[in-house]
């Protein structure tokens, strides 16, 4: 129902911001940045990236674990794109409630060939993982994958080059294209 309630709202937008009205499917992204299918028959369904054809980089949480005065939380880049990634910075935000961000980390990624991973492990300070309510990836202006450089890119395009899995260890998404 959840899911409902914000695919409701963000229909309504994604239709004014296109500027159009078609009879076909619709694609939209979700306030947590899950990309969802809206149907004309008024019913949804999770997008499947592999149809889009275009392969993504992909982000998973791998380890959470409360340290002394803080929480880290481990994740992990697979390169599933044609290009190297050479560099990738990524920003972190910990919610402690619905629309209070408590900490906000970034850390790079370097050197990823494609089909390859790295593990990369964050730290959030002053907040234990059970006070986390939910984790926001962003991208800082600084990528470069394939032709894209830090002087070339912008967050929006470094942030379109990966998928963020979600994750039963914590709720963690992309942030939404319209923030």
């Amino acid at each position: 129902m959840f899911a409902r309630m914000i695919v409701s709202s963000v229909l309504p937008a994604t239709l004014l911001c296109a500027g159009i009205a078609s009879a076909a499917d619709l694609n939209a992204v979700t306030a947590d940045g899950r990309k969802v299918v809206l149907h004309e028959d008024g019913s949804w369904a999770f997008a499947d990236d592999a149809q889009t054809g275009e392969p993504l980089a992909t982000l998973t949480l791998e380890n959470r674990e409360d340290i002394a005065h803080g929480c880290r939380l481990g994740l992990r880049l697979h390169n599933a794109l044609a290009a190297q990634v050479r560099t990738l910075v990524l920003r972190f935000t910990a919610y402690k409630a619905e629309q209070v961000p408590f900490d906000t980390v970034s850390r790079g990624y370097s050197y990823v060939k494609p089909t390859t991973s790295q593990y990369q492990e964050i730290t959030f300070r002053g907040i234990t993982c059970g006070e986390v309510l939910s984790v926001e990836v962003s991208a800082a202006r600084n990528c470069h994958v394939g032709d894209l450089t830090k002087y070339s890119a912008s967050e929006q395009r470094c942030l379109e080059l990966i998928d963020v899995v979600p994750s039963d260890l914590l709720p963690i998404a992309k942030l939404a294209a319209d923030s």
